[in-house]
């Protein structure tokens, strides 16, 4: 293999090599190393888990390899094995066939599984990464991360080829999960759920999201994956597309291998790796506040800090950039510039057609106009495809599980789950609910066309709808269990020409949510029960002033108030403050430039109240979404760019939300695809319906 050839080769005959590689073996995606991370399990067969560790090219010769319970509050993360590689890289684990076996201490390579199942993970760290036999010799700064999944699933068959590749692609799915402050047994970066139970089965499903970004068992950048139908309301021919960044993965890949590939941390390509990699404030970006971080003392540090730090300085950027080599680097293909930022993206699409009584011939992703997650953290797609528009579903992996026909089709908003897990969209006259246990569809008749849809905790739907220029908003009680349509009521006529996008905020289990509409111009209504002088149908319509024309809302915790202005770019923010609402600090956001915030068409909070916006405008070739913080006043997290894609992963963003895992999904205007980037929120509680009912209304999980 040519591939394998060019690893092996140092110095001017690797860059004159180098600057030869114009054939297709360099550019369709074979790794350097491809053929030395081999997937060859070589261990014995009656070992459960099994391993190689590779830096570079190069095996990895006597590093620790630690494999560990990732922990569930209050419970943190614990050693349950651990051993060291021999002279090709090679590791193995076996399992006990007792479970919770207290004999299994972490003291040898074989582990049982807790009474309480749980996340099974290995980190390996140090070792020779030089190949040269020499026993004294590691490199205290390698450090590698790959994930096994539930311990009571695992086999003989799981197999890691731990690369540099690996380490960025499980650190970008798990990255709000993974701590790297010492916990109370003593372990450094541990991975961590918070024990409520609806955050450990998010944390289950993020191996499907690894490997999406790479091939485990062979340590190489995965360029795309078909993902064909799961079980479920859907025609088994349907499949899905998921595309990532292979070259962003590998440009990581080889900044890190530059560090590992040294002899020890000492080396300048580490001290240079360290310092540029800062550390994140994490009281914005992550689901654990620990004040200031120390600096990185390995890899497994550093990429955390790259992922997780959306506003790193030009100047380290451009020196992490530096590290990767070039066509010289491990991996390859690798971006060859450098891009605005490390953000990690995966692209869903599909040519299918649903093709059945149920879902009709339309497209499964086309014109997607709206998009929502579910308390399993599967996202909803209604889509806006004249005549033939469908409502999707795909799982947090991608796989296609629903499409359904509603009505007419072409969805102008929805896909909104409300507080009993149904599913609404609006289509033509009608408002739609979707039973995804049962699989029924109920068409509620509006004798208006919905535009914004809405779900409060008490199983009311609301919705928006515009007779000429009046602008309406529509409540339909009792929708989420009525076992028949229920005509909806108008409860407001002054909401704007433009009311596009609605939420509840959080009055409690018992108490009717006020509701806030956007307008299209320079105010956001809130809707709310009461009597008085312009009252419809009990409730009353106030107006709060923002700065620009409302286009997107969005509710914090404590009922902190989002608006984005689509003319503008501002984003107005305010405090709930004895029944008035106050600019918080730093808002107006008046400068979106400097975020790179461009006709913003809708927001979302995350579990730490940063504002997250899709950019309708697009650059030449590219879009973007922009991110806010709002700890205590108005801070800028993106850059100036916003976090850009290519056109393929996004196209002038209509609609975004946050999931349970901290990923952002991002759907655009006439786009036939919807795009995840990978880790970069925090996680927030979904759906906020089912938030309020359970009191955990727009909070980390």
């Amino acid at each position: 293999m040519i591939g394998n050839t060019f690893a092996r080769l140092t110095g001017s005959k690797r860059n004159l090599l180098a600057l030869m590689a114009s054939s297709a073996v360099f550019t369709a995606g074979c790794a350097n190393m491809a053929t030395t991370a081999t997937n060859a399990n070589t261990v014995s067969p009656a070992a459960a888990l099994s391993g190689k560790i590779h830096g570079g090219n190069q095996p990895v010769v006597g590093a620790v390899v630690s494999l560990y319970y990732a922990g569930q509050k209050p419970t943190p993360a614990s050693l349950a094995a651990i051993t060291t590689t021999d002279a090709a890289g090679s590791f193995s684990f076996t399992k006990d066939t007792v479970n919770g076996n207290l004999a299994d201490n972490g003291t040898t390579n074989t582990f049982s599984c807790p009474v309480n199942d749980a996340l099974v993970y290995v980190i390996a760290n140090g070792g020779n990464t030089q190949n040269n036999g020499d026993a004294s010799q590691s490199n205290s700064a390698a450090a590698f991360i790959a994930v096994y999944g539930i311990c009571s699933q695992l086999t003989a068959a799981n197999f890691v080829d731990m690369t540099e590749v690996t380490t960025v692609a499980t650190m970008a799915a798990v990255q709000e999960f993974f701590d790297p402050v010492k916990n109370a047994n003593g372990i450094i970066d541990n991975l961590i759920a918070d024990g409520t139970g609806q955050q450990f089965n998010i944390v289950a499903k993020l191996p499907s999201t690894i490997s999406l970004l790479a091939d485990l068992s062979a340590g190489t950048a995965v360029t795309s994956t078909t993902l064909n139908a799961g079980s479920g309301n859907i025609n088994p021919s349907v499949s899905v597309t998921a595309t990532p960044e292979p070259g962003k993965i590998n440009l990581l890949a080889n900044i890190l291998s530059a560090c590992i590939n040294t002899a020890n941390a000492s080396s300048t390509s580490c001290t240079s790796l360290f310092s540029a990699a800062q550390p994140p404030n994490s009281s914005f970006t992550n689901n654990f506040i620990h004040g200031s971080l120390p600096a990185p003392i390995d890899t497994l540090q550093a990429i955390y800090y790259m992922l997780n730090n959306p506003l790193n300085s030009a100047d380290n950027q451009a020196t992490l950039f530096g590290l990767a080599g070039g066509v010289s680097g491990p991996y390859q293909p690798a971006l060859a510039t450098q891009p605005t930022d490390w953000t990690v993206a995966v692209s869903y699409t599909s040519s299918s057609t649903c093709g059945s009584a149920t879902g009709g011939s339309g497209g499964f992703i086309s014109g997607p106009v709206d998009i929502n997650i579910d308390s399993a953290d599967n996202v909803w797609i209604a889509n806006s495809q004249a005549t033939t528009g469908n409502l999707s579903e795909i799982s947090s992996g991608g796989v296609p599980t629903t499409c359904v026909l509603v009505g007419s089709g072409g969805s102008q908003g929805g896909a909104t789950v409300d507080s009993a897990g149904n599913i609404w969209t609006g289509s033509g006259t009608n408002l739609y609910r979707y039973n995804p246990s049962t699989q029924a569809l109920l068409g509620f008749p509006t004798t208006v066309s919905p535009i914004g849809v809405t779900a409060d905790g008490l199983g009311n739907v609301y919705f928006t709808a515009v007779a000429s220029t009046v602008g309406s908003l529509y409540k339909i009680t009792g929708a989420a269990s009525a076992t028949s349509p229920v005509a909806p009521v108008q409860i407001s006529n002054a909401v704007g020409a433009e009311p596009v996008r609605l939420m509840p905020d959080n009055q409690g289990t018992t108490t009717q949510s006020n509701i806030f509409v956007t307008s299209g111009s320079t105010f956001v209504s809130e809707v709310s029960p009461g009597t008085g002088t312009g009252n419809l149908n009990g409730f009353l319509t106030t107006q709060v002033s923002t700065n620009g024309n409302s286009y997107g809302v969005s509710i914090g915790p404590a009922n902190q108030l989002f608006v984005s202005a689509n003319d503008s770019g501002a984003i107005s923010g305010f405090n709930l403050v004895a029944g008035s609402y106050n600019p918080i600090a730093g808002f107006p956001y008046t400068t979106p430039g400097d975020i790179g915030i461009a006709t913003p068409t809708s927001i979302s909070v995350d579990g730490r109240l940063n504002v997250w916006i899709p950019n309708h405008t697009n650059g030449t070739g590219t879009g973007s979404i922009s991110e806010l913080g709002s700890q205590g006043a108005a801070t800028g997290l993106s850059p100036s760019t916003g976090f850009q894609k290519d056109a393929s992963f996004l196209n002038s963003s209509r609609t975004l939300v946050v999931d349970q895992a901290g990923n952002v999904w991002i759907a655009g205007d006439g786009a036939n695809f919807i795009t995840e980037v990978v880790g970069a929120g925090v996680p927030i509680f979904q759906p906020y319906s089912l938030g309020i009912l359970k009191g955990r209304f727009q909070s980390i999980p």
